[in-house]
């Protein structure tokens, strides 16, 4: 089946609030290296892609908005690592295959937001264990240890990695009843529109400085050269090794050599390959990526509308007020057909 223009509408300006999404809070993320950054982008993807489902139930429709937003996310966010794109693909992949019947809608969502949530989890874990060795989770139940005063050693690391992914496991569980509790809630946002109803406005998102960040690059590349060289001197005990044999120093240099190797050698590459191939895809949806493109601005503008008209509660509940009023917007303008 063909979706109806109507459908065509919300299920781009969907995928536009999917990148945007990605491209900025991935964007502040990454910068801040805010350490529940799969709690947050996730649960955005997982509300996008779930009213995707009910709103636009064509087979592919979602496999299509997850490479649409690969390729936005590229171009937007070019300093995304690919492990973030690892995350995107297996929410698109998860999401087609959950929601192949809508019979079972709700519990679909419940399910795809603890499978991403559950695979944002051990991404983290896993990256950091290949980042800081073992070295470091031995660290962790030795200092934890002498912190309590046990005699016998206990893995309390286990019990780190154990609780962190039941955070993340609670949080999909929560995301993914509202999620989909949402086309429901939806269908009476017709009132919120009217009172909280945005024109069209467009946005110019701000550039950083390229100065600064060259001049932090090349404090980095020296960095990294220095460390490499101190490392195989001592590896290969080329005279009297020069770097301390102390547990922490040795997980703390290990860390930034593999760090800024991943951030010099491996991730370019793998940047490189991806990007030419998502290239080759954006060619072959053009038009698909045109349209989005072309409510970009839009889409932007009702982001930082809604916030400032959501102003006048705080906290979590100016969080809700906010993704509300963009949810109202985009469903019920005129344009929307609702």
């Amino acid at each position: 089946m063909n979706p109806s223009a109507s459908q065509s509408l919300i299920y781009h300006r969907l995928i536009a609030l999917w990148a945007l999404c990605e491209a900025m809070l991935g964007g502040i993320i990454f910068t801040f290296r805010i350490p529940v950054s799969g709690l947050v982008i996730g649960s955005c993807a997982i509300v996008c892609i779930s009213l995707i489902a009910w709103y636009v139930p064509v087979k592919g429709a979602i496999l299509k908005a997850t490479l649409i937003v690969a390729i936005f996310k590229m171009m937007l966010s070019p300093q995304a690592p690919p492990p973030a794109y690892i995350a995107v693909f297996f929410q698109g992949l998860m999401g087609e295959l959950l929601f192949w019947n809508k019979k079972y809608y709700r519990l679909a969502c419940i399910l795809l937001a603890i499978l991403a949530m559950t695979e944002s989890a051990f991404q983290r874990i896993i990256s950091i264990t290949i980042i800081y060795g073992n070295d470091f989770w031995t660290a962790v139940n030795e200092f934890l240890n002498k912190l309590t005063g046990s005699s016998e050693l206990k893995e309390f690391s286990f019990f780190i990695i154990l609780g962190y992914v039941l955070v993340h496991i609670i949080a999909g569980v929560l995301v993914g009843i509202w999620a989909g509790f949402l086309p429901a809630k939806i269908q009476q946002m017709g009132r919120l529109q009217k009172e909280y109803s945005i024109e069209t406005i467009t946005t110019t998102p701000i550039t950083s400085q390229p100065r600064r960040r060259k001049k932090l690059r090349l404090i980095l590349f020296i960095t990294w050269m220095l460390l490499i060289a101190l490392y195989v001197q001592s590896f290969f005990q080329i005279g009297n090794p020069l770097l301390p044999s102390h547990r922490a120093l040795r997980i703390l240099v290990r860390s930034i050599i593999i760090v800024l190797t991943w951030h010099f050698l491996i991730s370019p590459v793998l940047k490189q390959l991806l990007h030419k191939w998502l290239q080759r895809k954006k060619q072959d949806s053009m038009q698909q990526v045109q349209q989005v493109l072309n409510l970009l601005p839009s889409t932007l503008g009702l982001i930082n509308r809604s916030w400032q008209l959501a102003a006048e509660r705080k906290g979590l509940r100016r969080i809700i007020l906010c993704f509300k009023i963009i949810l109202a917007n985009t469903f019920y303008s005129p344009d929307a057909g609702k």
